[in-house]
């Protein structure tokens, strides 16, 4: 009885030392989630696809590589320079550094609309980004600016409108794709015609999405504007808006990423 006894306490401690082994194992795996990692730029960057200054009718090569889920990845980029499209192939490097194409990522820019297309695996969907349905409906009962206050005083000092939440999804995956995306949810103006918009820069935004693979982006932004001061009507008009944009990568607003200022000046609006 008592060398049965024995050999059920030796059997369960051999289990125990087992699992315990088993459990330190299964800690020290690695898990992945998706992130990328070891990003390296062979050709260009992202500063120089928001570079501003070159033909607007040339196009923009970015070439770079990535590990991902364990794999690595080469990403061929090509942007025009108003950042209204690009098209993006990713290519999985394999151990005789042989590159297979894997994914390809095309991304348009129209009428505030960004449209993302994905063929992967014989497949081809489509995801539309409509900036215009996140004009904010408060917007509605504001007047709408009519003709021209060329000459008239505006106003020096901007004058807070209000602050408005939104999430954003993120389709495309490429530093182009998540750049051109960024870049229009950034250049989304309530004044409409305007002469010129200007932002602060973006490329932190693109960095930190690209890197960490954020699928949606969630953001808070502060409208201000300022107003014309033309003397005896009622309806002033907008001349200048400010939007700043922070940034978050969870729904809680707790992960700031970055954030963006964008002023826009509207049509006809002069120093």
């Amino acid at each position: 009885m008592k060398k049965f006894i024995k050999r059920i306490v030796s059997f369960l401690l051999s289990i125990a030392m087992l699992l315990s082994s088993a459990t330190y194992v299964f800690a020290q795996e690695q898990v992945y989630d998706g992130k990328k990692s070891n990003i390296h730029y062979e050709k260009g960057s992202i500063e120089a696809l928001l570079d501003s200054t070159s033909s607007r009718s040339s196009f923009k090569e970015l070439i770079y590589t990535y590990d991902q889920n364990g794999e690595s990845y080469r990403v061929y980029d090509q942007v025009n320079s108003d950042l209204t499209y690009t098209h993006s192939s990713i290519f999985k490097i394999e151990k005789n550094q042989k590159e297979t194409l894997v994914r390809r990522e095309i991304v348009n820019v129209a009428n505030n609309m960004v449209t993302t297309t994905i063929i992967e695996n014989g497949k081809e969907t489509t995801h539309v980004l409509d900036l215009n349905s996140s004009n904010k409906s408060e917007f509605a009962n504001a007047p709408t600016p009519m003709g021209t206050w060329d000459g008239w005083p505006v106003s020096n000092t901007f004058e807070h409108y209000g602050t408005f939440k939104y999430s954003y999804s993120i389709t495309g995956t490429t530093t182009a794709a998540v750049t051109v995306t960024i870049n229009a949810i950034v250049k989304f103006a309530n004044i409409n015609p305007y002469a010129k918009v200007a932002v602060t820069i973006i490329s932190g935004i693109v960095n930190y999405i690209v890197k960490e693979n954020v699928k949606r982006t969630y953001v808070i932004e502060d409208v201000s504007f300022r107003w014309t001061q033309i003397p005896n009507i009622p309806v002033q008009q907008r001349a200048v808006e400010r939007t700043i944009r922070k940034f978050h990568a969870d729904s809680n607003y707790a992960t700031v990423i970055d954030s963006a200022t964008t002023t826009v000046y509207a049509k006809d609006y002069k120093d």
